[in-house]
């Protein structure tokens, strides 16, 4: 094999590994924002229903603006990645905007309906927190599948859960 040819090998070969790497990479980074959520739902939701059984509105407000305001941040720092240049990643930022902004919403219908002051008031955000948590599973399958469309474009493995 010539030189030229080989080196041509070489450079086409270090180029998709490079484009590789930086898709990994920033997938890494918005699952590593999930688990970092998730950690932090799973805490707070636990203390939402104490407060919940206890009929303590304020405090289930507190957090509900806590949680609301950390599921803000992390749709901030997704919003703020910068896409690599690579197959699907414009798809998979848009799904990821999504999933973010989906778990504010839920803090945010959660807090409107313990603030509720009547019962015509908690029954209407009651409806529209039940609707809010039904979509859960299609947006969750959504976020996944456009993960596994990125990750299988620039040739890269995910970790299943």
């Amino acid at each position: 094999m010539n030189p030229t040819r080989l080196f041509a090998i070489l450079l086409l070969v270090s180029l998709v590994s490079c484009q590789t790497k930086s898709a990994f990479d920033y997938s890494e980074a918005i699952v590593r924002m999930e688990r970092e959520l998730s950690a932090d739902i799973a805490e707070v939701d636990q203390k939402l229903l104490a407060y919940m059984d206890a009929k303590k509105s304020d405090s289930a407000v507190m957090m509900s603006k806590h949680m609301e305001a950390l599921a803000e941040e992390k749709l901030n720092e997704v919003e703020k990645l910068k896409v690599p240049p690579v197959n699907e990643g414009d798809n998979f930022k848009k799904s990821a905007v999504r999933y973010f902004s989906y778990i504010k919403s839920i803090y945010t219908a959660f807090r409107k309906f313990t603030m509720a002051a009547t019962a015509a008031e908690k029954e209407k955000e009651r409806k529209k927190l039940a609707k809010i948590i039904g979509e859960k599973n299609e947006i969750t399958k959504a976020m996944q599948e456009a993960q596994r469309k990125f990750a299988l474009a620039n040739n890269f493995l995910i970790e299943k859960k």
